[in-house]
């Protein structure tokens, strides 16, 4: 009986480092998918020139609207310009002119911080890919029929999360979540990402939601009307 168990015992020390390895494995070539993706799609879609609107809203209010023009420019970043005359704001006098000013600059800086740490996660950074995955911070699930998740943990955060949906045929993100916080992990700020395919094959951003609870801010963006660049 000693000698069974002692066998079972040592069969599972060395079944279970395989099974290890094997994942490891799997993480590893369908991180290299997913890389390959990402840049192949970038690269693809410097070819095209696109309309990206966006609808910023406070406590489920839209605050702001606007709509841009949006092409990548010779340093590979996304140029955009303003299309159209923004609505002229309400004329306000005295007290609330200056209270309704302050709050307005609190939102857009607290926007513009948020956007700049959304940047850390979206586009995908390959380098810090690679660093998760070397750190042991990169797992596999499942995203339904035909579809895998690679899920990374503490990606650029203490406690934060990055999470790809990946079409397993076609090689092709479905959709992006991040979770992650500014200052410290009250002040949450979440990110869905969702993809669509162009007629090409191209895979790009169809829509983005950011959603900052502790701000009760959400900004939800958009982007259509596709079309190639002339050569």
């Amino acid at each position: 009986m000693k000698s069974l168990l002692a066998l079972i015992a040592l069969l599972s020390s060395v079944a279970i480092p395989g099974r290890a390895q094997g994942v490891q494995k799997e993480v590893q070539e369908k991180l290299a998918e997913v890389k390959a993706s990402v840049a192949q799609n970038q690269m693809a879609l410097r070819a095209y020139t696109w309309i990206e609107h966006t609808d910023i809203s406070l406590k489920g209010e839209v605050k702001k609207t606007k709509d841009e023009s949006c092409r990548y420019g010779p340093d590979g970043k996304v140029q955009k310009v303003a299309i159209g005359t923004p609505a002229p704001p309400k004329q306000l006098r005295g007290v609330r002119k200056r209270v309704v000013e302050k709050k307005v600059g609190e939102l857009e800086d607290y926007m513009d911080r948020a956007a700049a740490l959304i940047k850390n996660y979206v586009p995908p950074s390959p380098a810090l890919m690679e660093a998760a995955f070397k750190a042991g911070m990169v797992s596999l699930g499942q995203a339904g029929p035909g579809a895998i998740q690679l899920q990374f943990r503490n990606y650029v955060k203490s406690g934060d999360s990055l999470v790809f949906s990946f079409d397993s045929a076609s090689k092709t993100l479905r959709k992006i979540t991040v979770d992650s916080y500014l200052d410290n992990p009250s002040d949450a700020v979440k990110l869905d990402v969702n993809f669509q395919t162009l007629p090409d094959a191209t895979n790009y951003v169809a829509s983005t939601v950011l959603n900052a609870p502790a701000k009760q801010v959400q900004v939800v963006t958009k982007s259509s009307n596709f079309q190639k660049l002339a050569q």
